[in-house]
């Protein structure tokens, strides 16, 4: 029976792949039809996979656990093949391009924190973070935010601020109004919103792109934060296999593998496809947003770039 966080879950899902429709009908529509059709393809090798792997248990015989958990992992590939549902992540990066490259693995933003993968972010605003900028464009509007700050300038210095930490010109505009700046504070805020905006418009940056990733690989990934006990079967074999008391969490695990590509290559030995963790910058607050270590690069999905949708 699904627990209430599955059923909220569920809806979720169904909210964010109707706005997707919504927005972008051909794509969408495309993703789904791509998505059913491997997990048939996953649903048939499932019934192989059970058929010659256990058979079914003779008529008047009770099924083994080894049957009963064969059928449910194929009910549960069929289910998911005609309910094609994934979270809409993000992911910033130097690159351009229309598929995950594992060979551009370490080459963007941040370092491999939490294990060798492809990251990518629940929260836009996470994903922004770590997409490059100009730093040309950086050191010119910090200077900028430096001589506001000095001359007590308090209305220029938060319109470069916002620039600073990734806000986009759209979303400091909107700031501007709710923040209702009058009179000096009005002027010097316009002046500063222009000349930062011209600025990041002429800047080299990187891409930010809108990704799908299926939610049948996000159940099954390590997390980093919650007790090992908790976590699927595979997870805790493998802490057993390794000697990790199961009390201890997803990140104990890591630090115990490492979190090089020799961890990885452990990870997925063992069926794990990917980690997910808490963002640091909402740790302790109600968002409690996730980010997502992905292994296979056949497991994202690129939807946009830089708001463009990707054919």
């Amino acid at each position: 029976m699904p627990t209430l966080a599955d059923i909220y879950s569920a809806i979720n899902t169904a909210k964010r792949k109707g706005s997707d429709f919504v927005q972008n009908p051909v794509t969408s529509l495309q993703q789904m039809l791509g998505n059913a059709n491997d997990r048939a393809r996953g649903y048939n090798q499932e019934m192989v996979q059970a058929a010659q792997g256990f058979g079914a248990p003779a008529r008047g015989q009770q099924a083994t656990p080894e049957q009963l958990a064969a059928q449910q992992s194929t009910m549960d590939t069929f289910a998911e093949a005609y309910n094609p549902a994934g979270m809409v992540v993000f992911h910033g990066s130097p690159h351009i391009f229309q598929r995950f490259d594992s060979s551009k693995i370490g080459t963007g933003e941040g370092a491999q924190m939490y294990g060798r993968g492809l990251y990518t972010a629940q929260d836009l605003g996470v994903a922004k973070r770590f997409t490059p900028r100009d730093p040309a464009f950086e050191n010119n509007i910090l200077k900028k935010y430096e001589q506001a700050q000095n001359a007590n300038d308090y209305a220029s210095a938060q319109i470069y601020e916002d620039f600073l930490t990734h806000k986009t010109p759209d979303e400091i505009a909107s700031s501007m109004k709710e923040a209702g700046y009058a009179g000096k504070d009005a002027l010097a805020a316009q002046q500063a919103f222009d000349y930062a905006t011209k600025q990041y418009q002429n800047q080299t940056k990187g891409s930010l792109y809108k990704v799908d990733l299926p939610d049948t690989h996000i159940r099954r990934m390590l997390d980093f934060d919650a007790p090992l006990k908790n976590q699927p079967k595979p997870i805790r074999n493998l802490a057993k296999s390794l000697g990790v008391d199961l009390n201890d969490l997803g990140g104990d695990l890591v630090a115990k593998i490492g979190k090089g590509e020799e961890g990885k290559q452990i990870l997925q030995n063992a069926g794990i496809p990917g980690i997910k963790y808490f963002d640091e910058m909402s740790r302790g607050d109600t968002k409690n947003v996730r980010n997502f270590v992905v292994f296979d690069p056949n497991h994202l999905t690129v939807l946009e770039r830089n708001s463009k949708p990707i054919k």
